[in-house]
C-alpha cells in the first residue's frame, strides 16, 4: 500500500498549555480515529537553533522523543491539519512510503 510516515519530534519534557506536546499529538490522532503509532525515546538530537537535546543524568526531561504514524493520504492530511491548528511547538517530518501488514495482526 502507498501512504505516508508522519514523524513528530520534541524533547520529552516540552509542554504546551500544561500538557506534554507529544501526548497532545497522540490525543489529537485518537480523536481522528488514528490509534496506531510508535513512540521512541532517543539518546541525542540537535535542533535547528543548534541546541543539543539529550538524556543527561540531571535532566532526563530534555531527552529527544518521537511519535511516528503510518497513514493513508486522508488521515495524514487531517492529522497534520489538527496538529498545526493546535500550534504545538514540535518538528514534523512527512515522507511517502510503501507499507504492508504481514502475517496475523496483533
Amino acid at each position: 500500500m502507498n501512504g505516508f510516515e508522519v514523524l513528530f519530534m520534541a524533547p520529552e519534557g516540552r509542554r504546551h498549555q500544561g500538557e506534554q506536546v507529544l501526548e497532545k499529538v497522540i490525543s489529537l490522532a485518537s480523536q481522528l480515529g488514528i490509534n496506531s503509532y510508535t513512540r521512541r525515546l532517543d539518546t541525542e538530537a540537535q535542533g535547528q537553533n543548534g541546541r543539543t537535546h539529550s538524556a543527561h543524568f540531571f535532566e532526563l526531561a530534555d531527552r529527544p522523543e518521537e511519535v511516528m504514524f503510518v497513514l493513508d493520504d486522508h488521515h495524514c492530511n487531517e492529522l497534520i491539519k489538527v496538529v498545526t491548528a493546535a500550534e504545538l511547538p514540535l518538528f514534523c517530518l512527512k515522507r511517502s512510503i510503501e507499507y504492508w501488514q504481514l502475517g496475523a495482526s496483533t
